[in-house]
């Protein structure tokens, strides 16, 4: 329970704000860093200066005064809109509906579209955005629909690590999904974090859904969202610069997104050119503990792979196939960190195991002189791995592959 106290609804002072007509809007850009460029705005909006910032959105008002609310801003929100619009007619306006009026409101009220028609914008710079917390409402996936019936893009706002994100964009498959700050804080929890923002990226990728990164307030958040694939991105981070003497907002905006993303290119440029180094290194390795089989018989490849297991200490485990796929060694590994399991039936190894549909055996098949599996966590270290595999010719010239554990080199 939050220690947070609760201020009590004034649903009068509310009602005062709707007839005088005091709703202040601002804007918050929606940028693609890479293309120095704004792609849209949120609107955000707020009630008379001296409101608790919490009314005007009160849980406890009546359903008729959130209509009357949710409709007004609405309204500001379109008209500031339209006089940014003249000067590109591409920009998007995301704008949150309220999910408690929905079920208030006419069955398939066109409302909405009417409402922003009248301002004269086209419902396809409009993304509707729906809370992440409200999406599994029914009657919020029907309207969904029917927003999108209408030409409006949709779009699913403040997904936080701990939603079940998964379901809700496969159902939903909103344009735009905006995830917070959960899944790239630089924290403990950034590794996992870091797994869950790959799933839902995929899931996303599937569902046809761009990922936005909100709440950036710093470079290093934005760098952390680039790194992860994540363009287009919003925050305070890019509204406000105390260093910036020009007294000119929109040239320190600007000149904000271009000056994060050089540094970026930067920082990016120099750890690529220590992944090449460390690749180069790996393939080395691999290419030396290959050359070590060569001519050898089948019988001696057992004793190879565990003097080399032992020997080299950048293998996590290695293990030799046949030319068709099949284990023929054992699998000799790193001592497991605490809490690993090791075991043959767990990892998938052992002698006679059929390796012939992974990635790392057909790759090979089809002319690769050698190949590197995407990462994954290794059942011995708990770290990011991954199977480099080099075909070789053992004694009597028939072909082997050898198929080494390393860590990745992330």
């Amino acid at each position: 329970m939050s220690g947070k106290p609760v201020v009590p609804v004034d649903e009068e002072a509310v009602k005062a704000v709707i007839q005088s007509k005091e709703i202040y809007t601002a804007f918050q850009p929606i940028v693609s860093v890479s293309t120095k460029s704004v792609v849209g705005f949120e609107s955000f909006s707020r009630g008379g200066n001296s409101m608790d910032p919490t009314m005007l959105f009160h849980p406890d008002l009546s359903p008729e005064t959130k209509l009357e609310v949710d409709r007004l801003c609405r309204e500001k929100s379109l008209l500031q809109f339209r006089s940014i619009l003249g000067s590109r007619d591409d920009l998007l306006l995301f704008m949150n509906i309220n999910p408690a009026i929905l079920s208030h409101v006419k069955e398939k009220s066109s409302y909405l579209k009417e409402q922003i028609e009248a301002y004269g914008i086209d419902p396809e710079n409009v993304v509707v955005e729906i809370p992440m917390c409200a999406a599994t409402s029914m009657v919020v996936l029907e309207y969904a629909d029917l927003y999108r019936s209408f030409g409006f893009k949709t779009g699913l706002d403040a997904c936080s690590i701990h939603d079940t994100w998964g379901k809700l964009i496969s159902a939903l498959k909103p344009q735009f999904v905006k995830v917070g700050h959960s899944f790239y804080d630089a924290n403990d929890s950034a590794p996992y974090a870091a797994k869950a923002l790959e799933g839902l990226l995929e899931v996303a990728d599937k569902a046809g859904s761009v990922v936005i990164g909100q709440g950036v307030e710093k470079e290093e958040d934005s760098f952390r969202l680039l790194m992860s694939g994540i363009n287009l991105q919003q925050g305070f981070y890019y509204t406000k610069d105390e260093k910036d003497m020009t007294g000119d907002p929109t040239r320190m905006f600007f000149r904000k997104i271009a000056a994060t993303y050089d540094r970026y290119k930067k920082v990016r440029g120099a750890e690529v050119k220590s992944r090449k180094e460390r690749v180069h290194a790996m393939f080395k390795s691999v290419t030396a503990a290959c050359n070590r089989f060569v001519n050898v018989p089948q019988s001696k490849f057992e004793t190879s792979c565990r003097a080399l297991s032992t020997k080299l200490d950048e293998i996590v485990s290695i293990f030799v196939l046949d030319g068709q796929g099949i284990q023929l060694t054992s699998r000799p590994h790193t001592e497991p960190a605490p809490g690993r399991s090791a075991c043959d039936g767990i990892v998938g190894t052992g002698v006679g195991v059929d390796h012939s549909l992974n990635d790392y055996v057909v790759y090979l098949d089809m002319g690769y002189g050698k190949f590197v599996s995407p990462p994954f966590t290794s059942h011995y270290t708990g770290e990011p791995a991954c199977i480099v595999s080099k075909p070789f010719i053992g004694d009597g010239g028939k072909r082997y592959i050898l198929c080494v554990e390393m860590p990745y080199p992330a």
